[in-house]
């Protein structure tokens, strides 16, 4: 085992050994936040920490942070079609603390000037200087000029500067610019200026040029003009002349670590003898973002904090705080308050919107933000002044530090606690690595069990983090950089929102749930009127509601009508009765939205010549055509009116309506086994579609997250389902999606085969995991895959749609023991259970208020007398 001296986290040394199994840790600072950065998080308030040392970065969000509103006749797409009207999800700000002495990093900054759509995209503005020519700095530019400017902490004297082309087409090269110097950042002189006559000869081209300069500037700043031959912009390198923007290690015994156990972020490390460490976290019941910087030498701590509007407002200096408010187009404001609370030394707020701390032994800073968004179409989404921000920053400011900390992990443990997994052990020299070392051996070929069940954990930790009272998860769940987000950041109805709460119910965070059902219900009318201005899509009046594929929270639907997509969302409504049996809900909430999602299919199905009944003009999502009967369509409607059923029973109400119900379902057109066995996509065999490669699975909606396809009950469909699977898995394709590994995953666990859906946890890791843990989708950080692969792992362990408890179903010969407390199964029963030798133990079942259902242990019928199974109340 390696010997690597750090600091513990209260402060003293320790070995890399004692980092629990529920931390990822990293020896060096983050660069980039959706990759590298850690997250915080209490469902509104969001913070990425890059565990910076003496030029430290918070990133912040805040979940109604979003333009656009509520553009009822829809038609946004991904390149163009009044983006400006659907809006994206935006960022906040970025707290920066610098210790005494500051920092010899250059700041870089960018903009597209006049336009949101800015700069830092999923290639950010630090590709452009990271010394990685197979990086880039790349955006689309919407016809604006394109600004780069660097601030240097003290004046350098340049004269020349390079200029690297990025592995794209020429056409999104810069052909003209102008560089430009100024000791202020206000007053600027051009230093030199050059129009090319063709772009850059070559990819990854470096071309160098000089001009005259004997002037120390402090700031430099290159503008583009934009080309009209290319939507986008692009650069690889720009290299000013003996400028360096490495970071360089300026400490020793470095480390930062997330505990998502606690949800406390720590950076620890020595700058001439002295011990630093900052510690980080959101609270939800005091709704703060709270960070201390203390030292093990007294009166150590010293420097200053500023905060950076994402938006470009200033921070002005009030009596006690700094703070920064502004508005979007849309009239969204926004107020973000930043207070020092020294320790044995003083704190001043500073006339140029700063704040200086000094001899301190410690300072806690204390950050509030709020909007005014309120989830009310009624109000038009608007409501009072943010100025609640302020007063959560006072009320912060009079309790100790400890005590914060206090109310901040006791809220915080009451979730994470419910749920504990252990799928085996992992060798210590293993679980000691770096987390982004360890997952890169993962990614080799190495077996990590401990790896796989951290992902599991870190999936409800983000849940937790990212979906409380406020809005829920979106694409990103609640932390985004990016003014132009990829798919705007939304919520996506075709499979992204469903995911992100898949987890919720079985991983013992049913709360957490009510962020996404409030959001359907406060989305409903909107929907409504934006289906009766749609006379092409609904031509006559109905009843009910739906959505298009993306949604923002005012109102908003973009892109295509999904009309099953309220169907799939009323079944989350129905599973959170299901698994809690809270009948106050279902009465006052949940059945109402069901039934009134019911009524819409009552009047959109269509009947055939053979008496069946199928969903008109559907799609397979993202797959193939558009036709009457769609499979996914289909069983989506099926579970839709077994829910309403279900529900209408469970109350003892409507049995006329729960009849009539009873009678559609009947008629509705069934799944359809094809020519080679395969669970057929649509009422015609396409064979080129159907033996594709394709990301999606929305034929096999009913093995998972639905329930009508099982093994148990409908063994036929069941195997033809799994041919299905087999072959879109393994055929060549475009499969590897941050999504549809857990998806599959969790359909393979539904079939009994551990070993392949276990496979389909080591493809997650390998190819779509970031070395925060962040999962990817094309490339960028989209966090569905996070949430997905909690579930699916859970669905390995314990599953309960057929009607009947199935502890470990498809246990995976690589986790031979372990043990889970606290799993859930619908009726609210709560399961403990420990395996060894790849076989049961000990099974302790928690009722629930619900009946307990049949049992059964890996594949077999069990009694509830099995010496192994204890039942308590």
């Amino acid at each position: 085992m390696r010997s690597i001296i750090l600091l513990s986290s209260i402060g003293v040394l320790a070995t890399a050994s004692a980092a629990p199994d529920l931390t990822l840790w990293y020896d060096k600072p983050a660069t980039k936040w959706d990759r590298e950065a850690l997250p915080l998080g209490n469902g509104r308030l969001g913070a990425m920490e890059f565990g910076g040392t003496t030029d430290a970065r918070i990133m912040l969000n805040e979940i109604s942070m979003w333009t656009g509103g509520e553009n009822l006749s829809g038609g946004w797409t991904p390149t163009g079609d009044r983006p400006d009207i659907f809006g994206s999800y935006q960022p906040l700000g970025d707290l920066r603390i610098k210790l005494k002495g500051g920092s010899s990093v250059p700041e870089l900054a960018g903009e597209a000037r006049g336009t949101t759509a800015a700069t830092d995209g999923p290639q950010g503005i630090d590709s452009s200087v990271d010394g990685n020519p197979a990086t880039k700095w790349c955006f689309e530019h919407l016809g604006k000029p394109i600004v780069w400017t660097c601030a240097l902490p003290a004046g350098k004297v340049v004269d020349s500067y390079t200029l690297t082309s990025a592995e794209d087409k020429p056409a999104r090269d810069p052909r003209n610019w102008v560089l430009e110097g100024s000791t202020d950042g206000k007053t600027w002189k051009t230093l030199d200026k050059q129009s090319l006559s063709d772009s850059f000869a070559g990819r990854h081209e470096t071309k160098t040029f000089n001009f005259e300069n004997k002037t120390p500037y402090t700031n430099y700043r290159f503008t583009f003009p934009p080309s009209p031959g290319d939507a986008h912009f692009q650069i690889s390198e720009i290299s000013l002349d003996g400028v360096s923007f490495t970071k360089g290690t300026p400490a020793e015994g470095y480390r930062r670590a997330l505990d998502i156990s606690e949800a406390v972020a720590t950076t620890e490390f020595v700058i001439g003898g002295v011990k630093y460490q900052r510690t980080t976290f959101v609270s939800a019941p005091d709704q703060l973002v709270v960070v201390r910087l203390k030292a093990d030498k007294p009166g150590a701590v010293s420097g200053t904090v500023a905060y950076k509007d994402a938006h470009g407002n200033p921070t002005t200096a009030g009596r006690n705080e700094i703070s920064a408010s502004g508005k979007l187009t849309n009239d969204i404001r926004w107020t973000t308050a930043v207070r020092a609370v020294p320790e044995d030394g003083t704190a001043t707020v500073n006339a140029d919107g700063t704040l200086t701390f000094s001899g301190c032994n410690a300072v806690t800073f204390l950050v509030a933000a709020r909007t005014n968004y309120v989830p009310d179409v009624t109000k038009k989404w608007i409501g009072a002044d943010p100025a609640a921000a302020l007063a959560e920053l006072t009320k912060g400011a009079r309790m100790p530090f400890a005590e914060l900390r206090k109310r901040q992990r006791a809220d915080h443990k009451t979730y994470f606690n419910r749920l504990a997994i252990d799928l085996g052990n992992t060798p210590d020299d293993v679980k000691n690595l770096p987390t982004d070392q360890r997952l890169a051996r993962y990614k080799s070929g190495g077996t990590d069990s401990g790896l796989e069940a951290l992902i599991a954990q870190y999936g409800r930790y983000l849940l937790i983090s990212s979906s409380r009272d406020s809005l829920p998860a979106n694409l990103q769940g609640l932390w985004n950089e990016m003014k132009s987000p990829p798919w705007a950041s939304d919520y996506h109805s075709n499979i992204n929102v469903q995911m992100n709460y898949w987890p919720a119910e079985v991983a013992n965070l049913s709360e957490m749930h009510m962020a996404f059902i409030r959001f359907m219900r406060d989305q409903a009318s909107s929907a409504k009127a934006a289906m009766a201005r749609d006379k092409k899509q609904f031509p006559k009046p109905v009843r009910g509601w739906t959505v298009r594929t993306s949604q923002n929270p005012r109102g908003g639907n973009g892109w295509d009508w999904n009309i099953p997509a309220s169907a799939w969302y009323m079944i989350h409504v129905w599973e959170h009765y299901a698994f809690t049996r809270d009948k106050e809900f279902l009465r006052e909430t949940g059945y109402p939205m069901i039934k009134e999602v019911c009524e819409l299919w009552i009047d959109e199905l269509k009947e055939l010549p053979d008496g069946t009944l199928v969903a008109p003009k559907g799609w397979s999502p993202e797959h193939g055509p558009r036709e009457d009967g769609v499979a996914h369509d289909q069983q989506l409607i099926r579970e839709l009116f077994s829910a309403g059923i279900d529900a209408a029973d469970a109350l003892g109400t409507d049995k006329e309506f729960r009849d009539k119900l009873a009678a559609l379902r009947a008629k509705l057109a069934p799944d359809k086994i094809g020519s080679w066995g395969q669970l057929m996509e649509w009422r015609r065999e396409i064979p080129d579609l159907e033996k594709s490669g394709h990301r999606h699975t929305s034929h096999l909606f009913s093995v998972y997250p639905g329930k009508d396809i099982s093994v148990a009950k409908t063994p036929e469909l069941a195997k033809a389902a799994e041919v299905s699977l087999i072959q879109r898995s393994t055929a060549p394709g475009d499969s590897a999606q941050s999504w549809a590994w857990p998806w599959r995953g969790a359909m393979w666990a539904r079939f009994g085969k551990g070993d392949r859906a276990h496979s389909m946890v080591r493809g997650l890791l390998t190819h779509n995991m970031l070395p925060n843990l962040f999962c990817t989708a094309s490339g960028v950080f989209q966090i569905d895959g996070n949430f997905g692969i909690t579930a699916a792992i859970c669905e390995m362990l314990v599953q309960s749609h057929a009607g009947e408890i199935h502890i470990l179903p498809a246990l995976p010969p690589e986790w031979p023991e372990g043990s889970v407390k606290g799993i859930k199964a619908r009726g609210g029963h709560t399961l403990d259970l420990e395996w060894k030798g790849g076989e049961l133990v000990k099974a302790t079942i928690k009722r629930g208020p619900g009946e307990l259902p049949p049992l059964r242990i890996q594949g077999k019928p069990a009694t509830k007398n099995d010496s192994r199974i204890r039942i308590a109340k």
